[in-house]
């Protein structure tokens, strides 16, 4: 199988790494030093990218990142004949704002944290200076990952002026839920979604598979009244939604509460998803392309190893860190490699089963 590759994040790394171990295979990506074959064109220049997926006979080309996915890629390719995982444009744009995500979240009922969204700097303050904290800023975009947790007044008034100073023409500011985190990934063929895995997260520094913080009967229910809902109303007047969906998730006693979406995998999350899944990638996208993976899946198996991501920053540079381990000790010896401290690690590992 011939597979393209084009993105310049984690994931990009973790599927090069995953598909060139199958040694009929042959596998092009955007992002050097991975173990496929580098192809220098830049993921903007897309009439370059389609002229080599054409050239080259590829069998798939994934799209492995939100600046990719938000991009003329997909349609530029359709039009060609190109198989191409990706969901349409319109559909992403729409996730690509956290402010019409909020309200479509607020109109459908779903459980989220109370938010406001500003267009002006003066009014963002004087919302914040009447309101409890800890509180959430965060711009408008998807793309810009930038999420500001402030403590106190003068902290949030800094950051609002930072983020209109730098160009951002709206922000989101919600209060901040204490809580589980937790992530639930869906890949859809454009008709229904069906359930990759569920990812732990603790303190936003660490991510593990192997803890769930749902039980089946919740499982169900977002299923039924946040997941599926939500990319049918993405796919209404917007073109199918066909790709990945991350739901991101607080659970504060029996309340679970929504508080953004991702067109793909986050980086910390990227390889616990893929080592996770116990089923042929390269057929996963495939059916999802052609629109049968409904049809070739009623459910998405997964291993029962336990898998941890660490998160950290080197030399200014975030960096992860991913290990399968089968033990406590296992996984207390990475994060000790690692660097993480003493309070780190044991939140990191206080739900490990073992």
């Amino acid at each position: 199988m011939r597979i393209l590759l084009i993105g310049k994040n984690q994931a990009t790394r973790v599927l090069a790494d995953y598909f060139t171990q199958n040694p009929d295979n042959i596998v092009f990506s955007t992002l050097n030093n991975t173990s496929a074959e580098f192809i220098d064109i830049a993921t903007e220049n897309v009439q370059d990218l389609k002229d080599f997926a054409l050239a080259n006979e590829m069998s798939l080309t994934i799209l492995c990142d939100k600046e990719t996915i938000l991009g003329p890629i997909t349609a530029e390719f359709r039009e060609a004949g190109l198989s191409i995982f990706s969901p349409e444009s319109n559909a992403v744009k729409l996730i690509s704002s956290k402010i019409w995500a909020k309200k479509f979240i607020y109109k459908n009922k779903i459980p989220t944290p109370r938010f406001q969204f500003f267009e002006k700097p003066q009014a963002a303050i004087e919302y914040v200076r009447k309101n409890k904290f800890p509180i959430v800023i965060k711009p408008d975009s998807s793309i810009v990952a930038e999420t500001a947790i402030c403590e106190t007044f003068r902290q949030a008034k800094k950051i609002i002026e930072n983020f209109f100073d730098s160009g951002h023409k709206k922000i989101l500011i919600e209060e901040y839920l204490w809580g589980k985190e937790f992530s639930i990934y869906t890949i859809c063929d454009g008709y229904n979604p069906l359930v990759l895995c569920e990812i732990s997260k603790y303190q936003n520094s660490f991510a593990k598979l192997g803890v769930d913080f749902t039980n089946a009967k919740e499982k169900e229910k977002l299923t039924n009244e946040t997941i599926t809902p939500f990319i049918n109303e993405l796919s209404r007047g917007n073109g199918e939604y066909m790709g990945i969906l991350g739901f991101n998730f607080v659970k504060n006693k029996d309340i679970i509460s929504l508080i953004s979406c991702t067109p793909f995998f986050k980086d910390i999350d990227a390889q616990i998803v893929i080592q996770s899944i116990d089923e042929d990638w390269a057929r996963i996208f495939e059916s999802a392309v052609s629109g049968t993976l409904c049809s070739n899946y009623s459910k998405i198996r997964t291993t029962q190893k336990h898998i941890l991501t660490y998160e950290f920053y080197q030399n200014g540079k975030k960096e992860n860190i991913c290990s399968q381990a089968k033990t406590f000790n296992s996984a207390r010896k990475l994060l000790l490699e690692e660097g993480a401290n003493k309070s780190e690690i044991e939140e990191a590992l206080k739900f490990w089963k073992y």
